[in-house]
């Protein structure tokens, strides 16, 4: 018994280890998923979509939809101990259990809402900045979309919404397109504030990345004095034997 035991321990620790590897890969796009699953939820109750708009939506749900139940298959295959690993990422499950027909829409809501919160909380770092820029787009889109309106406004769809908060949040603002309402320009302020702080944390990254690379330049330039340093003395030593 006990040589079977150790058998099979290090299978197990190796599907451990390939299993964390594999959630560290998905989880980024996994929560841009979730993000990105937000507007295509609320859309259809709050703006009027044409015909060709309802079937990309409806296409892109099922779509990312296919996505969440592959990567929850995988990986429920590959857990060690599948039971535990269902019950431990129970928001991902309900994720592909839950239909996406109409009626259950403001459920799925919920679901994908909480899936990219979870999912948000994990990522530090570059992960974390990328999220944070992609979702504070769409969120800010989604918004956007809904409060602005009427013959006044010069943004009228999700995809306007889209163009313009790519535009603010990069700080290029063209100028085609503002937001007239009060809660549009809420909306506007909010976004340029998180504008400035993401690309605060980008030069921040982007810094720190340079000045590791120069520390390691100045530490293997270092070793390789030592080594010369050690050559010559050996060379010396050489020499000096020989002449003896």
């Amino acid at each position: 018994m006990k040589k079977l035991a150790n058998i099979h321990r290090p299978d197990i620790s190796q599907r451990e280890a390939l299993l964390l590897r594999i959630e560290r890969i998905t989880e980024a796009p996994l929560l841009i998923m979730s993000f990105v699953m937000i507007p295509l939820l609320i859309g259809p109750f709050l703006w009027e979509l044409s015909p060709q708009e309802e079937n990309l939506f409806l296409t892109l749900d099922s779509f990312i939809w296919a996505l969440f139940a592959v990567d929850l298959i995988i990986k429920t295959v590959i857990a060690p101990h599948r039971l535990p690993y269902l019950r431990r990422h129970w928001l991902e499950v309900l994720v592909v259990v839950v239909p996406f027909f109409r009626p259950l829409r403001i459920i799925r809501i919920f679901i994908f809402g909480s899936r990219a919160w979870v999912g948000f909380r994990r990522l530090v770092h570059v992960d974390f900045l990328l999220v944070y820029g992609i979702g504070l787009v769409i969120i800010a889109s989604t918004v956007m979309a809904s409060v602005e309106g009427g013959e006044q406004a010069s943004i009228h769809s999700f995809t306007d919404a889209l163009w313009w908060a790519v535009v603010t949040i990069t700080t290029v603002g063209y100028g085609d397109m503002v937001p007239v309402t009060v809660a549009g320009r809420a909306v506007a302020t909010i976004l340029m504030m998180g504008g400035v702080a993401f690309f605060s944390g980008v030069t921040a990254n982007l810094a720190s990345f340079l000045v590791r690379g120069s520390e390691t330049e100045k530490k293997a330039l270092s070793q390789l004095t030592k080594e010369i340093e050690s050559l010559r003395s050996e060379l010396a030593r050489f020499r000096g034997g020989t002449t003896g």
